[in-house]
């Protein structure tokens, strides 16, 4: 008797377990894949937010001037170990360079297909219980201690009028309306109203795996050694446990997913924004919403387990230990939004973003083999770009030669 054939999801964070359950809901036989628990990983660290709003590319005209500053500012966003720079080098030079005003607008048009109705899609992948206790839809707060908005920051605003983005500015009295705990620092904010948030990352990609067996798909807890492929098509995926039959493999491993595309061949400039959060157990206070420090670039979010206060950018690699420094410092900055911040008790975290210098993902079939596909590098985006991922991902399976015509996520843009 034949083996089974089944269309295989390397991968069970938030974008990987999204591709598992779309697909399995349009007639695919599912196995979703991944060595840890669904969600455990980075998917479970971010800030929560799921950002309507976020048509904005990491790179931005006048972002360049910003960076020295960045860098020598112990407490700054941007932080690059100087022992891997020569390693991370070639991406920073392509990540400055998609700065430029004509590729930003470009980047910020393919952002819009996986962010703008964000929220909608998440409510329809999950059943109402889980939307009532995992999805809230009360916009999200960017707030700032200047007066006037800098260059960079009203190029991002042009970004989000041409994309439709629908924006409130906030003075000081609004913004003491909306969040009464802020700090009197802050003069004024802008509202994205549309935007939404989850009380609880890792609970919210559970959710898909539990949706993902109720509709008869399957998870297996393994980890992936390689690809196994003849005559241009993958025949199987080698895990730790034994040889998966596969009739089309999806590839959705995050920061970890080059390990199997470079043997096939695939390559992609694809980096680890090593990011840190600070969660606060007993805060003593909440936040209505996201609210995120423009200057800063750090967010704060109140979750089921406390307030989560995540963001910086750290240029490592995977293999460096971790420097909690970073995270102490978001400590430092939360209290700073809210001084009345009970810091006593937390906890600090460090997660690994797949990123790449355009902040535009990967989604597209593999350079070399038929029926291997690839859904990585949504930056700091996961969560909001899961559920548009997958859609995307059914619609390339679905394609007559598996390629979409008007494609801004192609492996071989680069």
């Amino acid at each position: 008797m034949a083996e089974p054939e089944e269309t295989i999801v390397v991968g069970a964070g938030v974008v990987g377990a999204a591709c598992a359950l779309q697909l399995q809901r349009e007639g695919q036989q599912v196995r979703l894949i991944d060595r840890d628990p669904p969600g455990s990983g980075t998917s479970s660290g971010n800030a929560g937010s799921i950002s309507n709003g976020s048509v904005v590319p990491m790179a931005i005209p006048g972002m360049l001037r910003q960076v020295p500053a960045w860098l020598l500012d112990p407490q700054g966003p941007l932080s690059v170990r100087w022992s891997y720079l020569p390693k991370a080098f070639p991406w920073l030079v392509q990540w400055l360079q998609a700065a430029r005003r004509d590729r930003a607008e470009r980047y910020s048009v393919a952002l819009a297909q996986l962010t703008l109705d964000a929220v909608e899609h998440w409510q329809g992948l999950l059943e109402p219980a889980q939307r009532d206790r995992l999805i809230h839809q009360k916009g999200q707060l960017l707030v700032s201690r200047t007066r006037e908005p800098g260059a960079p920051e009203l190029f991002a605003q042009v970004l989000r009028e041409a994309r439709g983005v629908v924006t409130e500015a906030v003075d000081d009295d609004e913004l003491r309306q909306l969040e009464p705990n802020l700090s009197r620092d802050y003069r004024r904010g802008l509202l994205i109203p549309d935007s939404g948030h989850t009380t609880n990352p890792r609970a919210l990609t559970e959710a898909l795996v539990d949706l993902l067996l109720a509709a008869g798909g399957q998870f297996t807890r393994a980890e992936v050694l390689e690809i196994e492929r003849s005559g241009g098509q993958a025949q199987a995926v080698v895990t730790a446990g034994g040889r998966l039959p596969a009739r089309n493999v999806v590839v959705a491993g995050g920061a970890f997913s080059l390990e199997l595309a470079r043997p096939l061949g695939d390559k992609v400039p694809l980096e680890t924004e090593r990011g840190y959060h600070c969660m606060l157990l007993q805060p003593e206070l909440t936040l209505n919403r996201p609210t995120s420090d423009m200057e800063r670039k750090y967010f704060a979010t109140s979750m089921e387990e406390g307030l989560r206060v995540a963001g910086t950018v750290e240029i490592a690699g995977l293999e460096a230990p971790p420097d909690y420094s970073r995270a102490r410092r978001l400590l430092q900055q939360a209290k700073k939004m809210l001084p009345a911040l009970d810091t006593r008790e937390h906890k600090f975290w460090i997660g690994y973003r797949p990123s790449i210098p355009d902040s535009l993902p990967v989604i597209d079939r593999s350079r070399n083999l038929g029926n291997v596909w690839y859904a990585f590098g949504h930056g700091h985006l996961g969560l909001t770009m899961a559920p548009a991922t997958a859609r995307r991902m059914a619609r390339l399976l679905r394609a007559p030669a598996g390629r979409l015509e008007e494609n801004a996520f192609r492996i071989d843009r680069f």
